[in-house]
């Protein structure tokens, strides 16, 4: 297993790619129970519509904020593992400056544009006066966010153990104001306040952890140095890269949280309300995804870079497991998605199980699709895999209204899933393309 502040390189592939998704999976797992707790004493307390209202005003925000996430982390393993790996401070420190200047720039520009917005969007996903004005307070959170250049800091060296409490922190904070909230019966901006705090609290712990590695890492600059002059010209293709990877970023919040506004227009906030609640149960696979690509990127781009054999056996076998994973979860959602739904959050949210167990199956594809998406960013296709996902979501947007609007909420999951089907088998075969292409070139 990974330990927090050995060298990366020292340890197997597998090995360390299992060690540190253990930190990530543990602190989500933990995450997903308070989560689920939250979500069910939360529905309980305010019924389908506050409830759907709450979700919403929670989601525009976070939404907003990843219209304007470059996501710089990615390029700082990009580039900044080579220069870990020669021991080039210098340069790290300078990708680093960059990657700051953007995160302040994105932050404010963000918190401006969902502050403003807030009165324009909000009575037309169902919020009314003093609701509108939450939705703006709400905003001003995004003013601590920003810390993308953190989280790439924390990745680089291997301090995934961080990455696993973080996921802990806000999901604590809301289940006890969750937990309180209902005990005295609050109103829903309580719930909404709750929300916000456990929001900016651990956006607080990430930047933290993130400056606080930086200091013990990679340490203060040379007299001679300017790492604040540092321009992205400096680093070939980093400009386009970070490019690609924003409009990745945009792509991919289409079925996360796109899909919610988007019900919340064509449906109301009740079945807004209830498409959150199965994508929540469904985050036990899609959040996963996430993590596997955080965990696998530098690995990748490490054995690419050494030309190590380790690349193929990482992609695959992650792949495969992921698969065998997520058809367990679909099984589960199949046969007991109702019961559980009756159980923990009520009767009158048992509707939402059909669009639960298809959500299930979406996210296992978009599982077993994590591995390759960071193999064919490790290669240099990141333009091919944007230009991917942009025609899964064209086909998921387009379903979602037709199939949503002729079928009801159901139609969101029968969207989400032949979406999903399609980045998964073509990124296999553009990998295989290519791997084979420079096993061919090796042999000549």
């Amino acid at each position: 297993m990974s330990t927090p502040g050995s060298s990366p390189a020292q340890q197997g592939p597998m090995r360390r790619i299992g060690g540190n998704l253990g930190y990530l999976l543990r602190g989500r797992g933990i995450a997903a129970v308070m989560l689920l707790a939250t979500t069910a004493l939360m529905a309980r307390a305010l019924g389908p519509v506050e409830f759907g209202l709450v979700v919403l005003i929670h989601t525009y925000v976070v939404l907003v904020r990843g219209l304007f996430n470059v996501k710089q982390f990615l390029a700082i393993i990009r580039y900044g593992v080579p220069a870990l790996d020669t021991d080039d401070l210098p340069t790290l420190r300078r990708l680093v400056s960059i990657c700051l200047r953007l995160d302040r720039f994105t932050c404010i520009a963000a918190t401006v544009a969902a502050a403003s917005l807030a009165p324009l969007i909000g009575p037309h996903i169902g919020l009314e006066g003093k609701q509108v004005l939450m939705l703006i307070a709400y905003s001003l959170v995004l003013l601590a966010t920003a810390n993308r250049t953190a989280i790439g800091i924390l990745r680089l060296f291997d301090r995934y153990d961080v990455l696993g409490n973080k996921e802990t922190i806000g999901p604590c904070i809301r289940l006890l104001g969750v937990a309180i909230a209902w005990w005295l019966d609050s109103p829903m901006e309580v719930f909404v306040a709750v929300f916000a705090l456990g929001f900016l609290v651990e956006e607080v712990y990430l930047g933290w952890s993130g400056r606080r590695e930086y200091r013990c890492q990679i340490s203060k600059p040379g007299a001679e140095e300017t790492p604040q002059t540092a321009r992205m010209t400096e680093f070939p293709g980093l400009r386009q890269f970070l490019w690609i990877t924003y409009w990745q970023s945009n792509v991919d919040l289409i079925p996360k949280h796109g899909s919610i506004m988007l019900a919340g227009f064509l449906l109301g906030p009740t079945d807004a309300g209830l498409l959150r609640l199965a994508r929540q149960f469904s985050t036990m696979l899609s959040k996963p995804a996430g993590l596997v690509r955080q965990v696998v990127f530098p690995d990748l781009t490490r054995s690419w870079n050494q030309g190590s054999t380790d690349f193929k056996l990482i992609v695959y076998r992650t792949a495969l497991l992921a698969a065998g994973l997520g058809a367990l979860f679909v099984t589960a959602g199949y046969f007991f998605g109702e019961l559980l739904l009756g159980v923990l959050i009520g009767p009158e949210f048992v509707a939402a199980a059909p669009v639960l167990t298809l959500l299930l199956l979406a996210s296992t594809f978009d599982l077993t699709a994590s591995s390759l998406r960071s193999a064919a960013y490790a290669i240099g296709h990141a333009g091919k895999v944007l230009r991917l996902y942009a025609m899964s979501a064209v086909v998921y947007l387009t379903l979602f209204i037709v199939f949503t609007l002729k079928l009801g909420l159901i139609g969101s999951g029968i969207a989400a899933c032949c979406a999903a089907a399609l980045p998964p088998l073509a990124m296999a075969l553009l990998i295989r393309k290519h791997t084979r292409g420079d096993a061919k070139q090796e042999t000549e």
